[in-house]
């Protein structure tokens, strides 16, 4: 045998290997890729309900914060008539006091003289 031919004999061996590889590596990437869709098909089947109970989630929380929004707003009215009443008892109150510190002045002044 010659050199050409042990290059020939190299060099189909040399391609029978890398076409092996190649092969190898197709398939291996068709594995991963039916791995992937698989596991994207679980994932959709998994968050299809997860995102139906978050809107189920949602809409009660807009629920409770309306509720919260109502007694908020009942409390602003209570507060709001509270001071009203205050503003109310506390012009009597004060106009007694004024007088009474008026009639103890007076008296001590009486008293003085």
């Amino acid at each position: 045998m010659n050199l050409r031919s042990w290059l020939e004999v190299v060099l189909i061996v040399l391609g029978i290997i890398l076409a092996g590889a190649g092969i190898y590596a197709v398939v291996s990437f068709i594995t991963t890729l039916r791995e992937v869709r698989g596991t994207l098909a679980d994932f959709h089947d998994r968050s299809v309900p997860l995102l139906e109970k978050v809107d189920v989630t949602i809409d009660a929380i807009n629920a409770e914060l309306l509720r919260v929004d109502g007694i908020v707003t009942d409390f602003e009215e209570v507060s709001g008539a509270v001071s009203s009443a205050t503003d109310i008892i506390r012009t009597p109150v004060d106009a007694l006091a004024g007088l009474g510190g008026r009639i103890a002045r007076s008296f001590s002044r009486a008293r003085r003289s």
